[in-house]
């Protein structure tokens, strides 16, 4: 996923115009769940122009030979929109959080609404969506039944540049845990701190920003190769009201 990252702040040019127009914000419903069309765009259209500049600046996007990031990038996208080895259903996990002591279990807050993205401290995206997310946190405060965090994954750009130069692969739990301490105080989100094995990371696939959003009743009812605090809103939103409905097949938001 890191070539696939040079080669989309590469395509800014496409950011600028896409937006939410690429994603199909409808929904269905089965029988035992209200489902949104997965998100596996690979260009960062969550950002403007400008912020893509701003995000390319820190990190170094030459290192490769043009070509060659191209047909890695291609392998690593169908190895992706394929499953990667990833199973598309919930994967529980249990976890430390970074701000204090304790631990957090996505079984055991069953009957909540779960949206939560990886991030780390080289992932400039992860970030900008921090303080997105914190803001969209702050919006569901009074909502018991809405959860949001993050879990602080892989590096993306370990020890790249003069901004990420001090944080390279951690080589232990300790240091890992340092780092995503850091990174908690970029926003105000609980913070999970996934293990240096990367189990759960890897069971979501091994998506650096990736988002993920999981409903009351534990179905995971949308993935995203890149955290859009906007599309999470949206579906946010709409589970809420077809809760509020009673969960009606034919659910139309009003």
């Amino acid at each position: 996923m890191r070539a696939a990252f040079l080669v989309l702040l590469l395509a800014s040019g496409l950011a600028g115009r896409a937006q939410l127009n690429n994603w199909d914000p409808r929904w269905y419903a089965t029988d035992s769940a209200l489902v949104f069309h997965d998100d596996l765009d690979y260009y960062l259209n969550a950002y403007s122009t400008a912020e893509i500049k701003a995000m390319r600046k820190q990190v170094n996007i030459w290192r490769m030979n043009f070509d060659k990031l191209m047909r890695q990038t291609i392998r690593e996208l169908r190895a992706y929109s394929e499953g990667h080895g990833m199973e598309p259903r919930t994967h529980d996990f249990t976890l430390p959080i970074a701000q204090h002591e304790g631990t957090y279990s996505l079984k055991a807050n069953q009957g909540k609404i779960r949206a939560f993205m990886f991030g780390s401290v080289s992932n400039p995206p992860a970030r900008v969506q921090m303080e997105r997310w914190s803001r969209l946190m702050k919006k569901y405060e009074k909502e018991p039944d809405v959860q949001l965090f993050v879990i602080y994954g892989r590096e993306l750009h370990p020890g790249d540049r003069k901004k990420f130069k001090p944080y390279p692969l951690p080589k232990s739990e300790y240091e890992k845990a340092a780092y995503a301490k850091e990174f908690a105080q970029l926003g105000t989100l609980p913070v999970l701190i996934d293990g240096l094995d990367e189990a759960v990371y890897t069971a979501y696939g091994r998506v650096p920003n990736g988002a993920y959003l999981v409903d009351a009743d534990g179905n995971l009812v949308f993935r995203a190769t890149w955290a859009d605090a906007r599309k999470l809103e949206h579906m946010i939103d709409t589970l809420l009201k077809w809760y509020k409905a009673g969960r009606p097949k034919g659910f139309e938001a009003k």
